[in-house]
């Protein structure tokens, strides 16, 4: 096994025991990393996330979308230009669900065994 994805493993070994639904945190770092890009545009769609993830059917990251914005971690703005498009916003919850993530994963991944 590369050195790369041992790393990549055992970093997300901890998050086993977390409270996190890891289908919700592939939401969110694929939005981040939208977020994140200089070459991208400004707003994320709804659609940009169903074409994007591949191996979630587009139900399921509805219904992963919908129990996001239920709990205020992501907030959704309707475009001014068409009023079916839904951008996706950061919301009231968003640091505090990834400082528990991160509250998760342990500084020394030997701790988790």
């Amino acid at each position: 096994m590369k050195t790369e994805m041992k790393n990549f493993l055992t970093a997300i070994a901890p998050l086993a025991k977390s409270q996190a639904d890891i289908g919700e945190m592939i939401i969110i770092s694929y939005l981040e990393s939208l977020w994140g890009c200089d070459t991208c545009s400004n707003e994320v769609h709804v659609n940009d996330l169903l074409k994007g993830i591949n191996h979630y059917s587009t139900a399921s990251i509805n219904r992963k979308l919908k129990q996001l914005k239920k709990n205020k971690v992501l907030s959704f703005k309707v475009s001014s230009e068409d009023e079916r498009v839904k951008i996706i916003k950061k919301g009231i919850h968003y640091d505090d669900y990834l400082k528990d993530i991160e509250e998760s994963l342990p500084f020394n991944n030997h701790a988790f065994h």
